[in-house]
């Protein structure tokens, strides 16, 4: 399967520029992951606001919101907010 291009909100990024360290790295390290594996499971999923099924995953306190778009071949990356406020 060729890589999937991967698709941040805006607010998705500003989250990401305020984390250091560890934490950082695993989020984008996980993020990354998603262009070779668009497919992967987080760890629920729940409907979004136009009932499209939207994956969650929790990576370093951080609870991380994506869904594949094979149309596009696109991973989008809609939503990176700490996870006691998810």
């Amino acid at each position: 399967m060729d890589e999937y291009r991967l698709y941040l909100r805006f607010e998705a990024v500003e989250i990401l520029r305020s984390l250091r360290g560890a934490q950082r790295l695993a989020i984008i390290a996980f993020v990354d992951s998603l262009k070779s594996d668009p497919n992967s499971r987080g760890d629920y999923s729940e409907a979004d606001e136009t009932g499209r099924e939207v994956e969650i995953k929790v990576v370093g306190g951080v609870a991380i919101t994506f869904w594949p778009d094979h149309a596009a071949k696109e991973v989008k990356v809609v939503d990176v907010r700490r996870a006691d406020r998810a």
